[in-house]
């Protein structure tokens, strides 16, 4: 099954006081590991960047907002309308720790639940979403493009939290522990996203500790 990777990049970054894209960590930044990732995983990869140029150098489409100021669900949006894929695995840009064998198995559910036409009644999965620590983590997960048209109407209404749209969808949960299995990392690993100076302290404390074991 061939898909589309999304990287949202399109926020300020105001909590962190700087573009946490691009730290560095490990020698490269954090933008940077996540595309060397998705590139093992995914054919076809765009950063949903608003109205940033900051990523040219990456050589990846860049994707403006169709509907700015909406945050990440415009993200989403752009990225979905542009992917050239029924499916598509979206990771925020702050998430240093996801790795390709993650993305992979995500994709993988994906292909079996179609290959096993297990949609009830003709039903169409909307999207596969991990849920860690209890919590869905819609910023890393995999979308059918049968949200578009839903989506498109939740902008439009200015209703922009990401888990309250999520709720909505036709969802698959992956569970913690077989996400952790599947991809080699902890629970803490893989949901980990930096919005803070003390969050980018604690990845770099991270990393050091993962170089070391």
């Amino acid at each position: 099954m061939e898909w589309t990777g999304i990287i949202l990049a399109g926020g300020h970054s105001s909590r962190m006081g700087t573009n946490k894209a691009v730290l560095p960590l490990g020698g490269l930044s954090v933008i940077e590991r996540i595309v060397g990732e998705l590139q093992k995983a995914a054919g076809h990869i765009v950063i949903s960047s608003g109205q940033s140029s900051a990523y040219a150098g990456l050589g990846l489409p860049l994707l403006p907002d169709i509907y700015p100021g909406c945050g990440p669900l415009a993200g989403i949006h752009a990225g979905l309308a542009a992917s050239p894929h029924r499916w598509s695995l979206v990771v925020s840009c702050d998430m240093p720790f996801v790795n390709a064998p993650l993305f992979r198995f995500l994709a993988e559910q994906v292909r079996q639940h179609e290959e096993q036409g297990s949609e009830p009644c003709g039903e169409i999965l909307d999207a596969l979403v991990p849920r860690i620590g209890g919590r869905p983590q819609p910023l890393l997960a995999m979308y059918n493009r049968s949200v578009l048209c839903g989506l498109e109407r939740t902008l439009g209404e200015g209703r922009l939290k990401a888990n309250q749209w999520v709720s909505g969808l036709k969802a698959r949960y992956i569970g913690e522990q077989v996400l952790s299995e599947a991809s080699g990392l902890s629970a803490e690993l893989a949901a980990f996203n930096m919005n803070r100076p003390e969050d980018y302290q604690a990845a770099q404390r991270l990393y050091e500790q993962q170089n070391l074991q």
